[in-house]
């Protein structure tokens, strides 16, 4: 693919990505591996997402994608390096929490995500807590709307250049903690 402007559309469905120059050559994705690559997954990609300006304002390349499956395409292309996904949870259409973050660790398991979810993790239904448990063997972290520019960059930072990265384990202990009890009742002894 070859831009001529500051912008340039990965697919037809994936949203634009911010060139920092004009490229003769390749596309944002493969040229520009001084910069950082987030991919946003969200449902309303034709919407304005505040998290797109902050990563754009300090220096990434941002594509929007509206469907998992164009994350996992975008994953898998040859040029693209993502260093960065990050998924509005839950998805429209979707109950889930971790739908679309279990499929996107399980196609690119060493790609950083960063979930955004109005609901805390001890709040989420049981099975969608179990598999954001699963999926602690990645780099994985959870924010909480509203959240600031400033606690957004610190996570995003943290899941990118941190190579062990032990904050969401943390969390999910924490969560595990507050969350209640289910009491297991005795069998009829008779």
């Amino acid at each position: 693919m070859t831009t001529t402007g500051t912008r340039e559309r990965c697919s037809s469905r994936i949203g634009t990505i911010p060139a920092p120059t004009t490229l003769t050559g390749g596309t944002a994705l493969e040229s520009s591996r001084t910069m950082k690559t987030a991919v946003i997954l969200d449902s309303e990609i034709d919407s304005a997402h505040p998290m797109d300006a902050v990563l754009d304002r300090r220096g990434f390349v941002v594509a929007r994608a509206g469907t998992t499956a164009e994350v996992v395409k975008l994953l898998k292309s040859a040029g693209a390096s993502i260093d960065l996904v990050i998924v509005e949870s839950p998805l429209s259409g979707s109950e889930s929490q971790t739908e679309a973050a279990v499929q996107i660790h399980q196609s690119s398991p060493e790609t950083p995500l960063l979930l955004v979810s109005e609901l805390p993790l001890d709040k989420w239904r049981d099975d969608d807590f179990q598999r954001f448990g699963q999926l602690l063997s990645g780099r994985i972290d959870l924010l909480v709307k509203p959240l600031s520019q400033a606690s957004f960059m610190s996570k995003v930072n943290a899941l990118i250049y941190t190579i062990s990265y032990g904050e969401s384990k943390r969390l999910f202990e924490s969560a595990t903690a507050r969350r209640p009890i289910a009491l297991e009742t005795p069998p009829d002894s008779a």
